[in-house]
Formats: structure tokens, C-alpha cells, sequence
């Protein structure tokens, strides 16, 4: 099989005659003006993989046993449907009877399909069987040239694209959005990486522009990387980001952990001109925490990626994740016409709760931002009201509540959301408060920041002090102050602000 080729098919069958489709190739993206990429471009066409699911149509726990074949296919076919080898396989090992002498402890109670990497399982890090075979779907299904599946979340996915990009450029420069998630500023202190920061207008934001990215860019740039999704529902202009990195030569990574449901819309990043994207399947699709996907555009960096996983990720990685992951292609591959109507029902309800005079701040698809301040509260203070009320919120900050819905929410949620936010009674607006966008001065690297020798201090005493930490309200995660950064009094102001109490000082 060649790396640089796509390997997937989307992997559906027929049910009458349980023949496969062709294998497909995804659409390619080569960074032209790229010299590492530009010596990938060669590739041939590569045969499936040989392993074939069982039924294909067993019924799965919990939500998919919902899922029935559509009477069409992707293909225009009669009734055919996705494969799911990874749960076809569990599902046949679970019912075999085979007696368990190997991990995990609970030798299938109270799960059973709770297994290791046993034979026939595939090898997460080394994937050439079962768990290859779908995450080809996958990656046919979202238009990547190859997909690595992540049970460590969409963290050790951003772990795994700053290494390859590293490796592969030979540079340990990047140029980012100041508003990124924590796990870039891990992989950055692990990789020993320099960032230079993007700084947007408002915090927590990460929308940067194409103009202020071009800006950043110096010759030992490896890579940029923006936040799109962000976790008020901001979005880049990632086509422009990507023109602009395709006449530097640079390549684009993308934390898309809040967007896997663009799958549906056709404006996902990978199909918008970025290298890799980090997608958290279960922030947004129907899938277990922790299950994630790593999407190229280029498949030479499959192995790259892998290789990184294997260095960052556990060796025992859950195949009830895996299972999920699997079944969730069968979920884009046949509910397209559901997963459109829960996010339809998303832009209704905007609609409904701005006629009742509910004020929004712009956001992306899948979620609604509440400004808590123009109806009196803090975000955390609705948040706590809209819990009382029955309804747990994705997040309440200081300005703003968050509803995060999913391409898999039930129709009836979105009347009783609206309902429930009708009832809350509504106050005074308060005035938002001030919340600047800290620039700190940096002092040393971040790596050697935080692997110097260091002491743990009240925030209110931290002022003057060089952080050797990552602390950041969670949500959204996205620290104020890196390690390696002087903590100004202003600073440690907005960290307190946030309710971080306490942070690690270098001595």
C-alpha cells in the first residue's frame, strides 16, 4: 500500500449481494510551494485490505441500535451500508465463548467488548487490519487522504501533528493562535517548541486572520496552527490561513475538536486547504470521550503520526473508543439526513430565542452563546440557573453561557431548551466586564520554564514571577499565562478573575 496514496474505501456493502464497492481516493491536497510535500506527490492506486467484516448489520449498544440502512446508498445503490469492522469483530469475540486468559481484568463483565490488542485486533499505533480498514472509511468519509484514530481525545491528536510537522520540516517554530487549548502549550514543553503567538481581539477568541498570520511567519516557521472551532463558536477563514501558507511553504494545522460535525456541512478544514486537522468525534457525533481523529492531506504523514501517537498515547488503548469511532462512520455514512435536521434545529432555535428577545453572540453550527450580562447574570450565574432548571450547559464564564448541541441531538431538545430558557427570569444588564488581552513578556522557553526547578504560590503573590505552569480554567482550557512568561499584576488579575488560585513559579 503506498503512503501516499489514499487507502480507504468507503467501505459499504450490499446487503443482497455483500459484494464491495470500488476503493475511492480522496481528494489530495499538496502544499505546491512546499519542497517536503512536493516529493510526496508520487502515488499509485493501492488494493483493500483483505479483511472482511461479518454481518456488517449487527445491531450495536445504546444509540446505534436505532440505526437501520437507508433505502439509498451513498452510492445510489439499494440499501447498502457501512462496514464496521472494529465492532463486527468485538461483536464476534464477545459472542464466541472463547475463554479470556489476557487482559483486561474484567474478563468481559460487565463489558464485553472490552478487550486488548489480541490477535486478530489490529495494533492501534501499527493499524493494517481491522482498525486500518476503518479508518479509511473514515477518512474516504471526510475527504482526507488518510485518518489516525485517537482514544486519547483530540489532545493527543495536537501532540501527534506538532511532532510530525516538526519532524518533517526539521523546524521547532510555530506560529499560533494566543488562544489555544492547553494541549498545544503540552506539546510544546514535550517537543521543546518555540511559539510565536497570534494575539486576537478578545479573550478567549481564536479567530486570527489570514493578514495577521502572514505577519507572523518567520523563515524557521514549521507550521501554523489555529483554533477553528473555538470554544465560543468562532471560526478562521481557514482557505485564506491556507493560501497564505502555501506561498510560504508552511504547513497548517488545525485544532478542529469542536467541528467534527462539519462532516456534514462541507466546510471542513481539511477540505478547506489544511494540512491536519484534530477532530474530537465526541464533543459533536455520536462517540465515546476520548475518541478523536487525526485527518491528513497528504497521507505520507500517516506514520509520522502514528509514530508520535505511540510515543504520547497509552499502550493500552480502549477498544470501546475504537468501537465507537467505528460505528460513528456508519453514523455519517447513513443519518446525513438527521444530522442536518439536528443542526437546522440548532439555527431554529437561534432564531426562536432572538424573537423572545434573548440576546446571542454569533457562533458556529452546533452551539448557542447566551451573553449571561445583558440579561443580568454572569455566565456562570445562568449557567447555575439553567441547571436548577434541569439543563447542564457545556460552559458559564464570565460573559457568556454556552449550549453545545450534537449532529445526534433529539428533535424534542430543542423545544424544551427553548422552553426552559423562557422561564429563567431576567435582570438588569450588568456591565461586561474588562478583560484584556494579556501580552506577556516572555522570559525563557517554555520547556525550560517548566522542567525548571519550582515553587507553587498564591496568584494574588505570583505578579513579578516567571510562570513554570499550565493553568487554565476548564473550560475552555486556554491558558492566560504560558510557561517561560513573566506574571504581570494585570495578568494575575484575569487568572484570579477566572478561578485559578494558585500557580507554579520558577525559583
Amino acid at each position: 500500500m503506498s503512503d501516499s496514496t489514499v487507502s480507504g474505501y468507503f467501505c459499504f456493502l450490499s446487503i443482497k449481494s455483500r459484494t464491495t464497492y470500488p476503493r475511492c481516493k480522496a481528494k489530495r491536497f499538496i502544499l505546491g510551494s512546499s519542497p517536503f510535500l512536493k516529493g510526496l506527490a508520487a502515488g499509485g492506486n493501492s488494493s483493500a485490505s483483505g479483511h472482511s467484516s461479518a454481518s456488517g448489520h449487527s445491531s450495536a449498544s445504546g444509540f446505534f441500535d436505532t440505526l437501520k440502512p437507508p433505502s439509498r446508498g451513498l452510492f445510489g445503490g439499494k440499501r447498502d451500508y457501512m462496514r464496521t469492522p472494529i465492532h463486527d469483530f468485538l461483536k464476534s469475540y464477545a459472542d464466541s465463548g472463547t475463554l479470556r486468559l489476557h487482559m483486561p481484568g474484567g474478563k468481559g463483565s460487565p463489558y464485553p467488548r472490552d478487550i486488548t490488542e489480541i490477535s486478530g485486533a489490529d495494533v492501534l499505533y501499527e493499524s493494517s487490519g481491522i482498525i486500518r480498514e476503518s479508518e479509511d472509511c473514515a477518512a474516504a468519509l471526510f475527504g482526507a487522504a488518510a485518518s489516525c484514530y485517537s482514544c486519547g481525545g483530540s489532545t493527543l491528536a495536537i501532540q501527534a501533528m506538532l511532532a510530525a510537522a516538526s519532524a518533517a520540516t526539521g523546524k521547532r517554530r510555530i506560529a499560533a493562535g494566543r488562544c489555544s487549548h492547553r494541549s498545544l502549550v503540552s506539546a510544546a514543553v514535550l517537543l521543546g517548541l518555540d511559539i510565536d503567538w497570534i494575539y486576537p481581539d478578545e479573550f478567549p477568541s481564536g479567530t486570527v486572520s489570514p493578514e495577521q498570520v502572514e505577519a507572523a511567519l518567520t523563515p524557521g516557521t514549521a507550521a501554523v496552527f489555529v483554533t477553528s472551532v473555538d470554544y465560543l463558536g468562532g471560526e478562521c477563514d481557514i482557505a485564506g490561513i491556507s493560501d497564505v501558507c502555501r506561498r510560504h511553504g508552511v504547513l497548517l494545522l488545525a485544532d478542529n475538536a469542536h467541528g467534527a460535525y462539519k462532516v456534514f456541512t462541507g466546510d471542513h478544514p481539511i477540505t478547506l486547504g489544511a494540512d491536519m486537522t484534530a477532530d474530537s468525534a465526541h464533543k459533536t457525533l455520536p462517540a465515546l470521550t476520548g475518541a478523536a481523529y487525526v485527518h491528513l492531506a497528504d497521507a505520507a504523514f500517516r506514520e509520522p503520526v502514528k509514530s508520535a501517537m505511540a510515543l504520547f498515547g497509552s499502550s493500552s488503548p480502549s477498544y470501546l473508543i475504537l468501537e465507537s469511532l467505528d460505528l460513528c462512520n456508519r453514523f455519517i455514512a447513513e443519518e446525513r439526513e438527521a444530522a442536518l435536521a439536528a443542526l437546522n434545529g440548532v439555527s431554529e432555535l437561534k432564531k426562536a430565542l432572538t424573537a423572545e428577545g434573548i440576546p446571542l453572540r454569533q457562533s458556529d453550527a452546533a452551539r448557542i452563546v447566551i451573553d449571561a450580562n445583558a440579561l443580568g447574570y454572569t455566565g456562570a450565574e445562568y449557567a447555575e440557573l439553567m441547571r436548577k432548571a434541569g439543563a447542564e450547559c457545556e460552559m458559564g464564564g464570565v460573559r457568556s453561557t454556552v449550549l453545545l448541541f450534537s449532529a445526534a441531538q433529539q428533535a424534542g431538545d430543542f423545544g424544551r431548551t427553548a422552553e426552559i430558557i423562557k422561564s429563567l427570569p431576567r435582570k438588569k444588564p450588568i456591565e461586561p466586564p474588562d478583560i484584556p488581552v494579556i501580552v506577556p513578556e516572555r522570559v525563557m522557553p517554555p520547556r525550560e520554564a517548566y522542567l525548571s526547578p519550582s515553587e507553587t504560590v498564591p496568584v494574588s503573590r505570583a505578579a513579578g514571577r516567571v510562570c513554570a505552569d499550565i493553568r487554565s480554567p476548564c473550560p475552555p482550557c486556554v491558558p492566560i499565562v504560558m510557561p517561560g512568561e513573566l506574571i504581570s499584576p494585570e495578568a494575575a488579575a484575569v487568572t484570579e478573575r477566572y478561578g485559578v488560585t494558585a500557580v507554579r513559579v520558577v525559583k
